[in-house]
């Protein structure tokens, strides 16, 4: 963690004063008496927990599932809060400009909130609110990210003649004004590991040379990126994407981007555009190292907004391999020349499926370049092989730990990961 932003994490004295944990008049005032399906995360009032559980996340850097859902509503409701509580509109604001921030784009949030503190009429139990530390914890982490770093980033997909054309805002079926804002993707390279089943050519191609393959709903997407790479792979369709992964990273083991970022063409079934739009930007403008709260949680981050719960995938590939050529067993002894862990359906165990993570260089490196060739050719690849690597890659990557934490209960991560779709789709079974 920064050490300047480790500094504001310190209890204020208005939590420890008698009168901090009664209700806030707030409450009385807006009478939400009826919150509906709310009311579970609520112990004593809207208002009242919306301050109480921001001091918790300013004191101990928690997201909770509480404070995730009175954060997102309160936002979303700024200007009944500005009647109703003008306090609890300057906390959602002050948040607002700490998950903007790491994409320089924190300055209309929080001139929202200068204005407010200027024109603004608060209660006499304001000092209750915390948002003194929240400036504090805002000062700390924009000196944290003061300086701009440069990073170099791949996006690297299997490929056939898919049409790409949900990279294009216009086509993610979301309306929300953030998307007038485009997923930012001048500053990447697209690596397109393309079947040559596909496509009639045996070399790599670049740029215009590789643009003028691709079918033409695959082409305004790519030309979106700042360069372009397409690579013919002689395989069998079964052999899914893992394999390409692989080839990827034996074949541009010398010359890794900072960031590699491993996603399928048809991204938005498996991603939410507005965490690639947040990850990417936050790359481009060069505060994405910085962001967080401890010093390697960036070398690795899935992507996906479905998480699995319990190890079902361990046991059973997915849904249609029923019969499995290369057991989980079998793969873990391929991939790490031991035995697996037993994984029992009673353990706490979850991860991200689909195969979508970003990766630092650093991570592929603690690997020979030798190791990821042999698992491109050693490994018989189909479908259920690729299917149990969803929980294998953050085994490579994490020294072998299986069980992957939520974004949203992972504190060291910066804020703008834990804030949106915090309540990922789940599932018991597999997908």
């Amino acid at each position: 963690m920064g050490a300047a932003l480790a500094a504001t994490i310190v209890w204020s004295s208005a939590v420890a004063s008698p009168d901090f944990w009664k209700a806030d008049p707030c409450d009385a005032t807006a009478a939400l008496e009826d919150l509906g399906w709310l009311q579970q995360y609520i112990k004593i009032g809207f208002f009242t927990d919306y301050r109480n559980q921001a001091w918790h996340y300013y004191s101990t850097n928690e997201t909770t599932y509480a404070f995730l859902w009175l954060n997102s509503i309160s936002y979303a409701n700024l200007d009944f809060l500005r009647e109703a509580c003008p306090e609890a509109a300057q906390l959602a604001l002050l948040l607002r400009a700490e998950e903007r921030l790491p994409a320089r784009e924190a300055e209309l949030p929080f001139l929202d909130f200068s204005e407010a503190s200027l024109t603004g009429s608060f209660s006499a139990s304001s000092g209750f609110w915390p948002l003194q530390r929240g400036l504090q914890r805002l000062r700390a982490l924009a000196k944290q990210m003061a300086v701009p770093e440069e990073y170099s980033v791949d996006i690297v997909m299997p490929y056939c003649n898919e049409p790409l054309d949900g990279l294009q805002s216009k086509k993610t079926g979301y309306e929300e004004d953030w998307l007038l804002s485009p997923v930012p993707l001048r500053h990447v390279k697209l690596i397109l590991y393309r079947l040559i089943l596909c496509f009639d050519t045996r070399e790599v191609l670049y740029n215009d040379n590789a643009l003028d393959t691709l079918p033409e709903a695959a082409k305004d997407a790519a030309r979106l990126f700042g360069q372009l790479e397409v690579v013919p792979v002689d395989a069998s369709p079964k052999a899914w994407e893992a394999a390409r992964y692989f080839l990827h990273m034996a074949r541009n083991y010398q010359r890794l981007a900072d960031f590699t970022i491993v996603l399928h063409p048809d991204v938005f079934e498996h991603v939410n555009p507005r965490t690639l739009r947040n990850v990417l930007l936050a790359l481009r403008v060069g505060t994405f190292r910085m962001a967080g709260n401890d010093g390697d949680w960036y070398k690795y981050l899935s992507m996906s907004h479905h998480y699995l719960l319990r190890p079902s995938r361990a046991r059973f590939a997915s849904t249609n391999c029923t019969e499995v050529d290369l057991g989980f067993q079998d793969l873990w002894r391929q991939l790490f020349e031991e035995d697996a862990p037993l994984l029992e359906e009673k353990t706490d165990f979850g991860f991200y499926c689909c195969s979508q993570f970003l990766v630092h260089r650093e991570l592929v490196h603690r690997r020979p370049q030798e190791w990821y060739q042999r698992k491109v050719n050693e490994i018989a690849w189909e479908h259920c092989a690729t299917s149990y690597m969803e929980l294998l890659w953050h085994g490579i990557f994490r020294d072998g730990k299986l069980h992957e934490e939520k974004r949203q209960e992972r504190k060291e991560l910066p804020f703008f990961l834990r804030v949106d779709n915090f309540l990922e789709a789940t599932s018991d079974g597999l997908v």
